[in-house]
């Protein structure tokens, strides 16, 4: 691909990033819409003896898992471009 070894790096990592973090990003907004859907039917308020039903809240670590997926993403690749430093990116993305 005619790429030095640091772009063909950043080549891999933009490849292979988006998917994974738009997976994990899309499973946490999911997850808190259901919450937020689920909070009205569940009558909440019985449980915590409120007049009305409690505001969903998302945590601030709720986030955690997508930058957790993307710091391993990004560990993976740079183990194994150091790995294969010898080889080429051509012929490691070729499909055989």
């Amino acid at each position: 691909l005619g790429l030095r070894g640091r772009a063909a790096g950043r080549v891999a990592a933009g490849e292979l990033l988006p998917p994974p973090v738009v997976a994990a990003a899309g499973g946490v907004v999911i997850g808190v819409l259901l919450v937020g859907a689920l909070a009205g039917p569940l009558a909440l308020r019985l449980v915590t003896g409120q007049a009305a039903d409690p505001v969903v809240e998302p945590a601030w670590w709720a986030v955690a898992p997508v930058a957790l997926l993307a710091v391993t993403v990004l560990v993976v690749v740079a183990v194994e471009s150091s790995a294969r430093r010898r080889e080429r990116l051509g012929q490691v993305l070729r499909v055989r």
